[in-house]
């Protein structure tokens, strides 16, 4: 016998319901129904083997329902205490922050070209922005050497060249670099990797002749502008004039 059969320790007599013949059974099993000696209708059996059967021809089913709600159950705990030390990191202050490249930018549509306007001097000497082949978009910032004020600021697609006008005057040029653009925010995000070139640019304006200047960007040195690695502080402090005293000497970043 099987042991998964559950038998009474007396035999029974069980009445048929079909044809009303008197039935002599031994046990009830969840494997096997007991059919009528007479007219071989199945025997009437009590509930619970009935309920013990139906379980045993779907245990499956109800084990791997039990396997998830056990897991939809202890994901919902999870969510209500809070994050595990795996799903958080914790900074020098305590505070959780979410890992690196899990954190939820909204990605925003940019063209190249010109991309802000800060000043209304007059635009005349030319500027061409040539950028390495690949992936990587540049966001490229033109500040006055002197005051450090932010003049004009470009986007350009990796792989591309971008021509434009500017002020006459000297300038620093540093830029960010990234996969996918963010806004001016968050760049391109926690990825984004900022440098500034070392040399000052000149444009001037002598004698009617105009001269401007052309720059190759790179990613990562490989070219004959010399820059330097600098912070996203250093990067996003931007000096703008103070429309109420355009004479005022600007205070530099902290």
């Amino acid at each position: 016998m099987s042991p998964l059969a559950l038998k009474d320790k007396q035999v029974k007599l069980i009445q048929c319901a079909h044809c009303g013949a008197q039935n002599r059974v031994s046990g009830y099993s969840i494997t096997q129904t007991s059919l009528c000696g007479k007219c071989r209708m199945p025997l009437p059996e009590p509930f619970y083997i009935r309920l013990a059967g139906v379980a045993a021809s779907y245990r499956f089913w109800i084990v791997l329902g039990a396997i998830i709600g056990t897991a939809v159950v202890l994901n919902e705990f999870r969510l209500s205490y809070g994050p595990t030390s795996n799903d958080a990191q914790t900074n020098n202050q305590g505070h959780s922050s979410p890992p690196p490249g899990l954190m939820d930018y909204p990605a925003m549509p940019v063209k190249q070209g010109l991309h802000q306007l800060y000043t209304s001097a007059e635009l005349i000497a030319p500027f061409r922005i040539v950028t390495p082949s690949g992936a990587d978009s540049f966001y490229v910032k033109l500040t006055d050497a002197g005051t450090g004020v932010l003049v004009m600021t470009f986007f350009v697609q990796g792989g591309q060249s971008f021509e434009a006008v500017v002020p006459v005057g000297t300038y620093r040029v540093k830029y960010a670099t990234g996969l996918t653009w963010y806004g001016v925010d968050d760049v391109f995000g926690p990825d984004t990797r900022y440098s500034e070139a070392v040399k000052i640019f000149e444009f001037s304006l002598k004698n009617n002749q105009i001269s401007g200047n052309t720059i190759e960007l790179t990613r990562q040195g490989g070219s004959n502008l010399h820059t330097k690695t600098i912070s996203a502080h250093q990067f996003n402090c931007n000096i703008l004039h103070n429309p109420t005293l355009p004479n005022a000497a600007p205070s530099p970043c902290p």
